[in-house]
């Protein structure tokens, strides 16, 4: 104890050693996605429509959702 303070030891992670290992599609990009949306270079065309179709049905479902919100706080305020 130091000054009357007690001291936790902290654990050490071990590094995780990366694979630098490029990207199938193009040979440029190392790691994770490439691009927007998720969508790797040298993806198939349904991969790509599929992932930007999910999200179009994220963002309307949220839209959705935001607007019955609204709504039903307005109900429940008198407004």
């Amino acid at each position: 104890m130091v000054d009357g303070k007690l001291i936790i030891p902290v654990l050490n992670e071990v590094p995780v050693e990366k694979k630098g290992h490029k990207s199938d599609g193009c040979g440029g990009c190392s790691g994770g996605t490439c691009g927007a949306f998720g969508i790797r270079a040298g993806s198939e065309k349904n991969e790509v429509l599929r992932n930007i179709l999910i999200f179009a049905i994220m963002g309307i479902g949220m839209l959705v959702g935001v607007y019955l919100i609204v709504k039903l706080l307005n109900l429940v305020a008198g407004i």
